[in-house]
């Protein structure tokens, strides 16, 4: 179950962050995961709950966003959906390369935004969201 792990590292940057900007409360969690990581959503979410127990992220929310799984050809470049379980999604809809392509999405692994109550003000340092 490396849920557990994953979920544990998550909650560690949340509390970190929350931490930094003098946050009162974690409102919400926002993950980005693509689908080809092996991860179940709703253990996830359990395992949130349970590891922020007694934390300022206890009543928090985990809203996960799904990145598709897509595929770019090393020949033209096109991208298209790809389902490893279906080898008719393996070639290139564009020019019919067979089995000649890349991962272009799917294995995302990210927190895309934390919503706190009673933190100052951030502002947003060369992409890094720092307390102000």
């Amino acid at each position: 179950m490396h849920e557990m792990a994953l979920v544990h590292d998550v909650l560690d940057v949340v509390l970190d962050q929350a931490e930094s900007c003098g946050a009162t409360e974690v409102k919400a969690v926002y993950l980005t995961i693509g689908f080809a990581r092996d991860v179940m959503d709703e253990l996830m979410d359990g395992l949130f709950k349970y590891l922020a127990r007694g934390t300022v992220a206890e009543h928090a929310d985990l809203v996960i966003r799904r990145v598709p799984i897509t595929a770019r050809c090393n020949g033209c470049g096109g991208v298209w959906h790809v389902n490893f379980l279906d080898e008719s999604t393996w070639t290139c809809p564009a020019c019919g390369a067979v089995r000649d392509y890349r991962l272009n999405s799917g294995m995302e692994f990210y927190i895309s935004r934390i919503e706190v109550a009673g933190a100052a003000p951030v502002r947003h340092v060369k992409e890094r969201a720092t307390c102000a």
